[in-house]
């Protein structure tokens, strides 16, 4: 998406050491060359570029099909811009975090270009068929599991959305399968992330 290169260089107000590395990392992402431009940005975050640069290598990982590093990179809180939330809700989806995609979505309507409001409108009605089906205690199993592999794996960010989906779909159910261990282990990945607050 050309945009996040208009993303960056509109980021770039004050010169500094980190600057070229943002620069080539949009260029290499505009150009298509996503392994090139995750390089750039890590290398620009670490010359202290900010926390941009951060969400800048999560938009990259996306592209290069690693929705779950995405999702720990980009962290539990919206994105600065409404293009790297789009990216961010991308991020999400392609993790089946169907309910963190949505919000994203829905957060960032109206400030999306308009062929990337009309691309985030379509994945809202994806997300929302999926959502309408029955929630089988599977499911809710399924991300739970994943959650607890997640922190396991040093990924608290991953593990507390994995978390809150699974007591999202767990409350969908008359029996709120298995939503005092989601309550549970939101919690304990919480506290692994430093986060104190719920995810969005």
């Amino acid at each position: 998406m050309s945009k996040l290169l208009t993303v960056i260089v509109a980021s770039l107000l004050a010169a500094g050491p980190a600057d070229g590395h943002l620069l080539q990392g949009a260029r290499a992402f505009r150009a298509g060359r996503y392994a090139e431009a995750l390089v750039e940005f890590k290398v620009a975050e670490k010359l202290g570029a900010g926390p941009d640069a951060r969400a800048y290598a999560a938009a990259a990982l996306v592209k290069l099909d690693r929705p779950e590093e995405a999702v720990e990179l980009f962290g539990p809180k919206p994105a600065s811009d409404p293009v790297l939330e789009f990216y961010r809700a991308l991020a999400c989806y392609q993790a089946r975090l169907f309910t963190c995609a949505d919000r994203a979505l829905e957060g960032a309507m109206g400030r999306f270009g308009r062929r990337v409001e009309e691309e985030a409108r379509a994945l809202r009605a994806q997300i929302k068929r999926t959502l309408s089906a029955e929630i089988q205690p599977e499911a809710v199993d399924w991300y739970l599991r994943h959650g607890e592999e997640a922190l396991q794996a040093g990924q608290p960010v991953l593990g507390l959305l994995y978390a809150a989906e699974a007591r999202a779909l767990g409350g969908r159910r008359k029996d709120c399968h298995r939503c005092a261990d989601a309550d549970a282990l939101q919690t304990k990945a919480k506290a692994a992330a430093g986060a104190g607050e719920a995810p969005r």
